[in-house]
Order: C-alpha cells, then sequence, then structure tokens
C-alpha cells in the first residue's frame, strides 16, 4: 500500500545543536562495555537482565538471592557486662 503523499519531511541539520552535548548524552545512555568477556560472550539481548544472570549462576539482587532468617528468630544480644566501669576514668591520662 502507498504511503500518503506529503507525510514524509526531509531531515534538516540543526545547526543550533550542541554536538558535544548531543554525543555525550549518547555515550551515557548507551549500554556500557562489560568487561568481564565471559559475562558478554553468554550474554543473550532477546533476555532480560535478570534471565541473563540467572542463567549464568549470578543474582540480580543479593537480598533476595541470600535468604534472611527474621527478627524474631534471631538470637538476643544483651551486654552483660558495661563496657566503662564508673569508677575508670578513661581518656584522662591520669
Amino acid at each position: 500500500m502507498p504511503k500518503a503523499k506529503g507525510k514524509t519531511r526531509r531531515q534538516k541539520f540543526g545547526y543550533n545543536v550542541n554536538r558535544k552535548r548531543l554525543n555525550r548524552n549518547a555515550r551515557r545512555k548507551a549500554a556500557p562495555r562489560i568487561e568481564c568477556s565471559h559475562i558478554r560472550h553468554a550474554w543473550d539481548h532477546a533476555k532480560s537482565v535478570r534471565q541473563n544472570l540467572a542463567e549464568m549462576g549470578l543474582a540480580m539482587d543479593p537480598n533476595k538471592a541470600v535468604p534472611l532468617r527474621k527478627k524474631k528468630d534471631l538470637p538476643c544480644l544483651l551486654v552483660s557486662q558495661p563496657l566503662f566501669s564508673a569508677g575508670e576514668g578513661h581518656g584522662h591520662g591520669h
């Protein structure tokens, strides 16, 4: 089916665009180069980050990967002896 007439506009050069800022922003938004060659070669762009890391045996979120015990199950750590006794004068140099 042919295109509607008059809907395509030709590209014009933007003379008032800061090219340095444009290139810098493009470089910031681009995907970073992965230094580790094993991860870089095993990466599948069709999959999500979480799926890729899970297949490599890596965790996306370490808080979810390592199960933590609930606070009520933790043993209560009480200090049985005070750290400084009342008669010690610490830090005075007597």
